[in-house]
């Protein structure tokens, strides 16, 4: 039986804390298991295309980019600091599958462009997605995953109100 420990915080009151030996059982915990198994699974299969998690994020990104991609757009997509997206650009651009072009108008910023082998591996990784995609979804009843993409995007939006309210709250030296 859940059996919550109560936590109190200033700044947001009263929060029900899930005991350590209850936590596999808690929706959160079965979400984060679920999303390092799609994450493990996703490395595995990209391994076998000799790219990374991180470089077959980026792949994918370029693959079904509809406009020209900044490094900008993608340290912010990827969520991750500028200088790793060049460190994995850097490594992408060894292995002939982007090229950093300049980008018209803009002399700071540069288009990352994919070549021809990297949209042939893109395709795979986009392929590969799909087909992973399906299996994941096999039995899983549309309504059923209609509420479960309703229920992660309020999960989203009271992290980021969470997260919000956090930084309004972080003293400022």
């Amino acid at each position: 039986m859940y059996q919550p420990h109560m936590y109190h915080d200033t700044l947001y009151g009263t929060i029900d804390m899930v005991s350590h030996d209850n936590r596999p059982k808690t929706f959160l915990g079965r979400l984060s298991q679920a999303s390092r198994a799609v994450r493990t699974c996703f490395d595995a299969e990209l391994k076998d295309l000799d790219l990374t998690l991180a470089r077959g994020r980026l792949m994918l990104h370029l693959i079904r980019a509809e406009h020209t991609v900044t490094q900008s757009e993608l340290s912010e997509v990827l969520e991750v600091e500028h200088p790793t997206v060049v460190r994995l650009l850097d490594g992408l651009e060894q292995s002939g599958h982007v090229e950093r072009q300049p980008l018209p108008g803009d002399r700071r910023a540069k288009a990352v462009v994919l070549t021809d082998e990297g949209r042939a591996v893109g395709q795979r990784v986009l392929r590969m997605t799909d087909t992973m995609s399906d299996i994941l979804l096999e039995g899983v009843d549309p309504a059923d995953l209609a509420v479960t993409e309703r229920v992660l995007q309020t999960l989203s939006d009271n992290l980021s109100r969470f997260a919000a309210a956090r930084a309004d709250q972080t003293p400022t030296s």
